[in-house]
């Protein structure tokens, strides 16, 4: 039928067109992640196995502890606020922690220890810019308060455990690596592409251009 002829070939050649730029834009997607997900699964020089650790900005893992471990620094009285910063901090055995105090009028009276544990704290009151170190080599929870400041709540605790911060807080759900994330994307975008083809075909694809 020579009324189709024109709007077929337009059609076919739209077709052609989007079909081709689809099927591009999805092969690069997918090359994409495939290669990103080759890159990502060395084992080069990106970790680090040595003392160092950093999570936040209260940690330093540059100083060696009485033991040869990873000093962990607690601020007393951050900002004049009556809280320690972290409340919590766990550490590994021989990890020396540094409290730095940053307000006036703190001390650190330690409360619950573990048996056979010996830690005396700092029982004296101190201003700003004092410190103190303990290294601890005892596993389990050692718990202190301020105090002056014990009826505002200000207490804290040193978790002492194998493994450190590692093994620390509680369950976390799989987490999905980047590189899958991507590979997804461009596995999908490829399947819809492959749709758009079939749609495109079943729908210009009937004439006959010969009619």
């Amino acid at each position: 039928m020579a009324a189709h002829d024109g709007s077929d070939d337009v059609s076919r050649r739209s077709f052609m067109r989007a079909a081709t730029g689809a099927a591009a834009a999805a092969g690069a997607a997918s090359a994409g992640a495939s290669a990103q997900e080759g890159g990502n699964q060395s084992g080069g020089g990106n970790q680090s196995g040595g003392g160092n650790q950093s999570g936040g900005g209260n940690e330093s893992g540059g100083g060696g502890g009485g033991g040869g471990g990873t000093t962990w620094e607690v601020v007393v009285g951050p900002g004049g606020d009556l809280v320690f910063d972290p409340a919590e901090r766990v550490i590994a055995p021989g990890d020396t922690v540094r409290w730095v105090w940053d307000s006036d009028n703190h001390n650190i009276a330690p409360g619950s220890t573990p048996d056979g544990a010996e830690w005396e704290g700092h029982p004296e009151i101190a201003n700003s810019g004092t410190e103190y170190t303990h290294t601890f080599e005892t596993t389990g929870t050692f718990e202190y308060v301020c105090e002056p400041h014990v009826a505002s709540g200000m207490e804290g605790s040193v978790v002492v455990q194998e493994g450190g911060p590692e093994t620390g807080g509680g369950p976390t759900g799989p987490a999905v690596p980047s590189n899958a994330l991507s590979l997804a994307v461009g596995t999908m975008g490829a399947m819809v592409s492959t749709l758009a083809l079939a749609y495109f075909f079943i729908k210009y694809g009937g004439y006959d251009e010969e009619q």
